[in-house]
């Protein structure tokens, strides 16, 4: 697996506790930043949903320097830390 699509370290998880949610903040904090990165990599992607942007409305090609600089921030964690 590659690290465009790895799972990166969260500043703000999407759940507080118990399973409320907690969209706002993960959003604006960890998935928008991101998809940002892909798109200033030369990724077309976009959230299938604005609110809850849990899946992007195509694929990504390009890892460049802002998804690395992205993942340098927010390093990678191991299978079963996210």
């Amino acid at each position: 697996m590659t690290t465009i699509a790895a799972g990166t370290a969260d500043f703000y998880t999407p759940y507080i506790f118990l399973g409320i949610p907690n969209w706002t903040n993960h959003r604006d904090q960890d998935v928008y930043p991101y998809i940002r990165a892909l798109q200033l990599d030369g990724n077309p992607v976009f959230p299938t949903n604005v609110v809850i942007p849990e899946q992007l409305n195509r694929p990504c090609l390009h890892e460049g320097v802002n998804t690395h600089e992205y993942i340098r921030c927010r390093p990678v964690l191991p299978t079963g830390f996210q």
